[in-house]
């Protein structure tokens, strides 16, 4: 296994909140869990420093990095202008295929029961918004804050009024989209991330 492969693990285990936040990452059970030298775990940690998933002490070690409230709405700011773009860019050379499936993720959002079901899809919707501007600097960059959203997000995935809200947003972006109106879809995603910036914090804040 190399570096990459390691960072991308743990970036998503600790998206997923499988490593939890204040976790700590011994870097002798890293190395036996990867198979690898210290030299690459502690690569590793490095980058994952570097992406602020994780926050390294002299003489303590690595441990997952908690995620305040303005870090939530620096990065749901910035998700929103990128994505936002990535559809404004991708609107016009839309295939059918393309909004086949699209449309094909509302609909399984829509007769989703189960909330983690419906964070998977939600995962799987904006992952195909951002792959649709064919930039690879935006995917590049999208790439590393999509997990560290999901780490947030995925606390107000049990909220049912969150869901129906992010349904119905979803569907107008769907409709601008279909429409070949690249400046309103654009809109509407700048939106939907910021209502759904708000709705996440306060939702955390009242659980508090």
């Amino acid at each position: 296994m190399n570096t990459e492969d390691i960072v991308k693990f743990l970036r998503n285990e600790i998206g997923s909140a499988t490593i939890a936040a204040g976790e700590r990452l011994v870097e002798a059970q890293l190395c036996n869990r990867f198979g690898v030298g210290r030299g690459k775990v502690r690569e590793a940690l490095r980058q994952l420093e570097h992406e602020l998933y994780v926050k390294i002490t002299p003489n303590v070690g690595a441990e997952v990095r908690a995620i305040s409230q303005k870090d939530i709405e620096q990065i749901y700011d910035l998700m929103g202008v990128l994505e936002g773009l990535s559809v404004r860019v991708g609107t016009p050379a839309l295939s059918e295929a393309d909004i086949a499936k699209i449309q094909s993720l509302i609909l399984k959002m829509e007769s989703s029961d189960a909330p983690e079901v419906f964070f998977q899809l939600n995962v799987e919707f904006h992952t195909f918004l951002t792959y649709l501007s064919g930039n690879p600097y935006i995917k590049s960059f999208l790439h590393i804050l999509r997990p560290q959203a999901y780490r947030m997000a995925f606390r107000g995935m049990d909220n049912p009024v969150q869901i129906k809200a992010c349904i119905g947003e979803h569907k107008k972006i769907v409709d601008a989209i279909i429409a070949r109106n690249p400046q309103k879809a654009e809109k509407l995603v700048r939106d939907h991330f910021l209502k759904a910036k708000k709705r996440l914090i306060q939702y955390i804040n009242k659980s508090l």
